[in-house]
C-alpha cells in the first residue's frame, strides 16, 4: 500500500445542490484541491489547480452555478467516476486514493463520506 500524502489545511467543507465539497491543500503541492461527493448518486471528483479559494466567493453567491464547473479553467487535473464511468487528467486513480486517505485521516470521524475512486 503507498504511504498517504499529508493533507495540509482544510480550507472549507460544504454542502450544495445535493453536493458534500472540502476545499483542501496536500503538503508539497501547490494547489489546491476540491473533493466532492454526491448525496444520493454515484457520483464524485477529486480536483487540483490554482486559486480554487480565491474564486470560491464568487461562486458561492450564485446558487445555481456548479462549483467544480466554474473552476473548470483553473483546473490542472483530476478524477472523477459518474455512474461507474471513470476518466481522470493527470491524476492516476493510485494518486487520487492516496490523497483522499489523506484527508479522511485529517478529519477523522467526520470524513466518513470520502469515498476512493
Amino acid at each position: 500500500m503507498v504511504a498517504p500524502s499529508v493533507t495540509g489545511t482544510i480550507h472549507k467543507i460544504f454542502t450544495r445542490n445535493d453536493r458534500r465539497f472540502c476545499i483542501f491543500s496536500v503538503t508539497g503541492r501547490d494547489e489546491d484541491f476540491l473533493y466532492f461527493s454526491h448525496v444520493s448518486r454515484p457520483l464524485r471528483s477529486l480536483i487540483f489547480g490554482r486559486n480554487f479559494i480565491g474564486q470560491l466567493p464568487d461562486f458561492m453567491e450564485e446558487q445555481d452555478l456548479c462549483i467544480e464547473c466554474g473552476l473548470g479553467l483553473s483546473m490542472a487535473g483530476g478524477i472523477a467516476l459518474d455512474n461507474g464511468d471513470l476518466t481522470g487528467l493527470h491524476c492516476p486513480v493510485e494518486t487520487a486514493n492516496r490523497v483522499l486517505i489523506g484527508l479522511r485521516e485529517r478529519l477523522g470521524d467526520e470524513g466518513k463520506w470520502i469515498e476512493l475512486f
